[in-house]
């Protein structure tokens, strides 16, 4: 059943026709340092689009939560963007905000590309030149520079094979980063056996850590001071840390809401943040037995986790399966239970930079969480709303599993989004694994080749799962009711299901 993970403030009157930045505002995607952006809304050029609405303007325009054409892409050879700021500025930073900002897959970041300033859009200095970059946002503070221009060369666009270059924002600034505003909500939580039958007898969770499910899913309140630290442009931090089971297992960060005072329980509802899979990995793989994730971007839920008027829970549910016979510690003989009953653990942070812009709608309905769907067909509850604006955003996690012969683990699809029976976007859950072998190496290495020809896959080791954001446009005075229709026809093998999650984040 759908939840309401937020009691409705009072609401405050809003002028209907508001400009285009103060509506960003009021969406929070674009933070307060967005008036220290100087390329905002400038005039902007660049290669040959992907398609007529992933124009050049779309990495300029403050957003990376409209959904997967809120971004510049281009396939052309030769891959560039430009901004014009309209006259000489002082810069002194950019940050790139690239496919995996957008809810994209973090294969499709952007590896090998350069930043060159000019006075006069002819002559060229390159002033930032980056090689091998994973990350979903990358910033680069550079000595403080006088120019008009500012361009984006992208000589490798992706992790893989794939030729597009997709850009959610590029940001030029007048001032160094902000420093990094970190809340730590778990630290090397422990997995334990997920068909163990008792409580583990070995850890005791730390004050004010709820575990539940015998030692795999774990939350934490975040206290008033924590919530202050939350900004705009707010990011998932997760961290992996082998032990002794050394395969890939799902999880999964959520967060709940609940009145003040009121500690939840295994089976309140919850909103999914993302999903993710451990990579192949064990104690023993030296500078490989860590495996810190891309930044999940989670701006649109920043007003959630910093809303005032509810208790804020974040975890993680995730499990293990240690000792199932050779595993890595009993290969190398550790029979100390403390250690041995443990598979690996979990670290899980929150980052900011930004501040958050006050008055922002914090109210979450979550649809789906984790389910696990065995049709093609997927349909949500319908339900009411209460955004102030009339508008909102769609939050989509879905990825196909199952291991037999057959299953939907080894293919991807297209997956088609429905708004009260209408179809608003479509997208492909195909992945390229190749650059997350290096972080698995105890992983049989077929898992991550050739995944966009003859070894699809919608996921991979060691990798979060994709949540896609979607405008819903204009929905005042509509009931909500999201479908989602799955381009491998079922019945599926046995063991397969999409396992999806839905959620509408008002405005």
């Amino acid at each position: 059943m759908p939840s309401r993970l937020s009691a409705p403030p009072p609401r405050p009157i809003l002028h209907p026709a508001l400009p285009f930045a103060s509506l960003l505002l009021c969406l929070g995607l674009a933070g307060t340092a967005s008036a220290a952006n100087l390329a905002l809304n400038r005039l902007a050029t660049g290669s040959a689009a992907c398609n007529a609405n992933e124009a050049p303007a779309k990495a300029f325009n403050g957003s990376t939560a409209g959904g997967n054409s809120d971004k510049f892409c281009s396939s052309a050879s030769k891959r560039w963007l430009q901004v014009d700021l309209g006259a000489g500025r002082s810069i002194s930073s950019f940050v790139v905000r690239h496919a995996g900002a957008g809810g994209e897959p973090a294969s499709f970041n952007s590896k090998n590309f350069s930043i060159q300033t000019s006075a006069n859009g002819s002559a060229w200095t390159t002033a930032v030149s980056v090689s091998n970059n994973s990350a979903n946002v990358s910033i680069h503070p550079i000595a403080a520079t006088s120019a008009r221009y500012v361009r984006l060369d992208i000589a490798t666009p992706t992790q893989g094979s794939d030729t597009a270059a997709r850009i959610y924002e590029f940001e030029v600034h007048d001032a160094p980063p902000a420093s990094e505003k970190l809340v730590q909500v778990l630290d090397q939580v422990p997995q334990f056996g997920i068909y163990r039958s008792t409580e583990p007898t070995t850890y005791t969770p730390p004050a004010g850590v709820l575990m539940w499910k015998r030692g795999t899913e774990y939350a934490r309140k975040l206290s008033d001071a924590e919530k202050a630290r939350i900004g705009d442009d707010v990011a998932l931090r997760i961290t992996y840390h082998a032990q002794c089971d050394p395969y890939d297992r799902f999880a999964s960060a959520f967060f709940i809401s609940t009145p003040k005072g009121v500690t939840p329980t295994v089976d309140t509802p919850r909103v999914t943040f993302t999903d993710f899979i451990s990579p192949f990995s064990d104690m023993w793989q030296g500078s490989k037995a860590p495996r810190v994730y891309p930044d999940a971007p989670m701006n649109p839920y920043a007003a959630a986790l910093a809303n005032p008027d509810r208790d804020v829970w974040v975890g993680i549910s995730g499990g293990a399966n240690p000792q199932y016979g050779g595993d890595a510690c009993e290969q190398h003989g550790v029979t100390d239970p403390a250690i041995a009953e443990v598979g690996f653990k979990y670290s899980l942070a929150l980052v900011s930079t930004q501040a958050l812009t006050p008055g922002s709608d914090p109210d979450v309905i979550g649809l789906l969480s984790r389910s696990s769907e065995k049709d093609d067909s997927i349909a949500t509850a319908t339900v009411s709303h209460t955004a102030n604006l009339g508008i909102a955003t769609l939050a989509v996690s879905i990825a196909g599993y199952g291991a037999s012969s057959g299953g939907q683990e080894y293919t991807h699809t297209n997956i088609a989004v429905k708004l009260n029976g209408a179809q608003i976007a479509a997208f492909s859950t195909r992945t390229d694994c190749a650059s997350y072998e290096q972080f698995s190496p105890r992983g049989n290495p077929g898992i991550f080749r050739n995944n966009t020809t003859t070894n699809p896959r919608s996921w991979c080791p060691g990798a979060l799962v994709p949540m896609r954001y979607f405008d819903l446009g204009n929905i005042a005075g509509k009931t909500l009711q999201v479908g989602l229709g799955v381009g491998n026809p079922s019945p599926w093998t046995a063991d397969s299901q999409y396992v999806t999650s839905v959620s509408v984040l008002e405005h």
